[in-house]
């Protein structure tokens, strides 16, 4: 069985860890520099093992060197966004943590397929990238994958029918920019906009860009991680079980799409080894400009952040 290091055991990691066990994924090394924190949740998961009916191994750890050997490495251990809280400033916070544990990953786990879960992912996932030096398609962030299960959701729950009969695709930046491509939206096949109608197919969409907000705003001090834990789920599958599905992954891309030095979701891949090939989907000309636009605002984004910590 694979072995997956998770590093920061909140409300995201310790999620992650149950859902790879009830579904028998990978051993699971959680670690969190609280003391007793990472063995505590550790302890509560293996016992809940005998009601869920799962065996699968968790360990907690106070020390990163329980993730040495890992196949996959999450990094969730950033700080959680505010409510009204911007992203760049979210990002010079969270991106200091990141740096540190990537110094660990090079040096306890090299070979691993490394996954960010750590707000604002796109930015942070080209940060770690960059920082381990690892080849491109090892580094990987969830965004698009997340998106994509909520719009799920919210196209079965307006039709009464089960998510599993939906389908859709979301590239571009994890913001609110972000792309959908409205043909890739369909109900066993059917175009969702022909059983639901283009105007509530648009109030799901917006509904969609700002999913993240809406729950940040209820929850007050809880941002999301029950459906980001499930997208990290099933994006360490396929690389534990190498099942080369087809993904929509934050990866930086080196000009596919016109795009290169971002990381931004695009459909993938997903096999052992991380991202095998990106796929360039067509678009129609509207979600290009659009596609276009929100990496334009990323770069923005991210120059302006370097910016800000070069000038500290």
């Amino acid at each position: 069985m694979k072995r997956v290091g998770i590093i920061g055991s909140g409300n995201v990691g310790t999620n992650i860890a149950f859902f790879l066990a009830e579904n028998r994924i990978a051993s699971v090394r959680l670690v969190d520099i609280k003391a007793g924190v990472a063995m505590g949740k550790a302890l509560d998961l293996m016992q809940a093992g005998p009601l869920r009916g799962y065996d699968t191994t968790i360990e907690g750890s106070n020390g990163v060197e329980s993730i040495v050997g890992s196949d996959v490495v999450v990094i969730a251990a950033g700080r959680v966004r505010k409510p009204g809280e911007h992203r760049i400033d979210l990002y010079l916070n969270n991106s200091q943590t990141v740096k540190a544990i990537c110094a660990d990953i090079q040096r306890l786990a090299p070979q691993a397929v490394v996954i960010n879960m750590v707000e604002p992912v796109d930015s942070l996932t080209l940060l770690a990238q960059k920082t381990l030096g690892f080849e491109r398609q090892r580094v990987l962030g969830v965004g698009g994958l997340l998106s994509a299960t909520r719009l799920r959701y919210l196209v079965s729950h307006a039709l009464a029918t089960s998510p599993r009969e939906v389908t859709g695709l979301i590239v571009g930046p994890h913001r609110s920019t972000m792309v959908v491509l409205r043909d890739t939206v369909r109900v066993s096949g059917i175009p969702a906009a022909k059983l639901i109608g283009e105007d509530r197919l648009d109030a799901i969409i917006e509904e969609v860009r700002n999913a993240g907000d809406t729950i940040l705003q209820m929850a007050q001090w809880s941002t999301a991680f029950y459906a980001p834990s499930a997208a990290a789920c099933g994006l360490i599958e396929a690389v534990a079980r190498d099942t080369h599905a087809i993904l929509p992954v934050s990866v930086r891309l080196e000009g596919e799409y016109g795009i290169s030095g971002l990381c931004v979701g695009v459909p993938a891949q997903v096999g052992a080894g991380g991202v095998e090939r990106i796929l360039e989907v067509r678009m129609s000309e509207k979600e290009r400009q659009a596609f276009d636009s929100a990496c334009a605002e990323l770069r923005s984004a991210i120059q302006q952040a370097e910016s800000r910590q070069t000038a500290s």
